[in-house]
């Protein structure tokens, strides 16, 4: 068998393979009779028709997330931190899981706006995962006893789904895609913490380095690119298999 060429494998990533292959045929068949010029544009219109709404998506996730961040910020400026200063078993715990929750947020308010504007509001991926978003927002404004609850129903709510036959997928997608925010925003505080070292040192004229910022910039949005890569190949994976490529595959 040929290898596919490297637009039809372009197609294939947001088509699924079989109806990338049936697409790319088509148009070159037409392309015989119609030319060249006309084959490139109707590829391209083909391509957008295929990656406009992931572009979408990944812009309004963007936005949200930090609209979402900057209401936390305005939160804690605005509301005493009595609770979140005090002792006891349960706001330590809380407190000590502040680093680790934030990291989770991060990931779920930019996943929760990119699955919405792509896969629409009634997806069981986008169900599930508002409600852990909720929760885990809850538990991480270390409200005593309220943000306790909230993590608990959502540790209770994650046990159930992964024992439901019906939401077991969607927390299997909602657990990696998870996983890889957590994975690369780790990756990037280290990234951030070495370019402000180097940040400090040109402070002293004991270095150089110009584009730290710029570079810390594109590393955290690529962060959020992997989790949105993470999120789309496992919810076409697991939740739509049809759309790697049978008769009746959607748009990715």
């Amino acid at each position: 068998m040929l290898k596919p060429s490297l637009p039809e494998s372009l197609l294939a990533l947001f088509a699924g393979r079989d109806r990338a292959a049936a697409m790319y045929g088509d148009l070159t068949e037409m392309a015989a009779t119609r030319g060249r010029l006309w084959f490139f544009a109707a590829y391209i219109r083909t391509l957008i028709s295929f990656t406009w709404r992931i572009v979408v998506a990944l812009f309004v996730a963007d936005i949200a997330r930090q609209f979402i961040f900057d209401l936390f910020h305005l939160y804690m400026r605005h509301t005493p931190a009595v609770w979140r200063d005090a002792t006891g078993s349960f706001v330590d715990l809380l407190n000590l899981s502040g680093p680790l929750l934030a990291c989770v947020m991060s990931t779920l308010w930019f996943a929760l706006p990119f699955a919405v504007v792509r896969y629409g509001r009634r997806d069981p991926f986008v169900r599930l995962t508002a409600v852990v978003a909720a929760g885990t927002t809850i538990a991480f404004l270390a409200i005593p006893w309220i943000s306790l609850l909230a993590a608990t129903a959502v540790l209770a709510l994650a046990g159930a789904a992964f024992l439901s036959s019906r939401w077991r997928k969607p927390f299997e997608v909602l657990t990696w895609t998870g996983a890889a925010g957590l994975l690369s925003l780790a990756a990037f505080t280290v990234l951030s913490r070495r370019f402000l070292s180097q940040h400090s040192a040109i402070a002293h004229g004991l270095g150089s380095h110009p584009h730290a910022v710029d570079a810390m910039v594109f590393s955290f949005q690529g962060s959020l690119l992997l989790v949105a890569i993470v999120c789309s190949r496992l919810h076409r994976w697991l939740l739509r298999p049809d759309s790697a490529g049978g008769a009746h595959a959607e748009p990715a």
